[in-house]
């Protein structure tokens, strides 16, 4: 038993209810139950990082956040939590015990069918990129390609959807595992952008208005600012 933010936690990662003396599981909710999203998020995002420090510490903050933003998203949709990832089962929850081994009961959210989901267009070919382009070739950094071409799919900013708290972490990440794809952009353009980019540079494909950017009309849409407000409340 644990207590975190003055929520207790059972040894299979349920919140327990502090008042009422049954003991009854909120988290993770039971099936009808849906929290706020956001709170979820938050609540998810500090379980995970309470427990034993596992594994490089900024490496552990990421994947906690990215369970985090998964976790509070799937709660909504009823989809599995490894959809909300890109990964398989097996994956997630090598992951979870890698860095988490306080929190193997999220592995009761996952899906039964040993898949990750369906992609969606272009998704392979970014998982792919960023398998190409690997800084150390650890483990680690196939989920990471994974997870950041699924959350890639999202409508927000790429650091929000990951559920980090800005856009320098999520420049951190790809410098840090994707190191010859993420030095190639040199000018700072938005990280989606940079992405879709190489994509079409790979397939031989010219999307570019004009051949320099400065010069270019989309100039703002593809090097402006991604500020914003954090999807959890880290």
């Amino acid at each position: 038993m644990s207590k975190i933010d003055g929520i207790r936690f059972d040894d299979f990662g349920g919140a327990i209810a502090s008042s009422g003396g049954l003991g009854a599981r909120l988290w993770p909710p039971l099936d009808g139950e849906r929290s706020g999203t956001g709170d979820l998020g938050t609540i998810t995002l500090g379980w995970l990082m309470g427990g034993p420090a596992r594994g490089d510490a900024f490496d552990r903050h990421v994947f906690a956040c990215l369970i985090a933003a998964a976790r509070a998203e799937t709660a909504a949709t009823g989809a599995p939590l490894n959809h909300g990832l890109g990964l398989t089962p097996g994956d997630t929850a090598a992951l979870i015990g890698l860095f988490f081994p306080h929190a193997t009961g999220l592995t009761a959210l996952l899906s039964c069918d040993g898949g990750s989901g369906t992609d969606a267009i272009e998704e392979e070919d970014l998982r792919d990129l960023l398998l190409d382009h690997r800084t150390m070739g650890v483990e680690e950094e196939v989920w990471l390609a994974a997870m950041v071409a699924r959350r890639a799919l999202r409508p927000n900013h790429l650091w929000q959807d990951l559920g980090l708290v800005n856009r320098g972490e999520l420049s951190r990440l790809l410098n840090r595992h994707f190191s010859p794809l993420a030095s190639r952009n040199t000018k700072n353009m938005k990280w989606k952008k940079f992405f879709y980019r190489e994509l079409c540079q790979r397939e031989g494909v010219v999307v570019c208005k004009s051949p320099h950017c400065e010069a270019c009309d989309d100039h703002a849409l593809c090097f402006g600012p991604e500020d914003g407000k954090a999807l959890l409340a880290n």
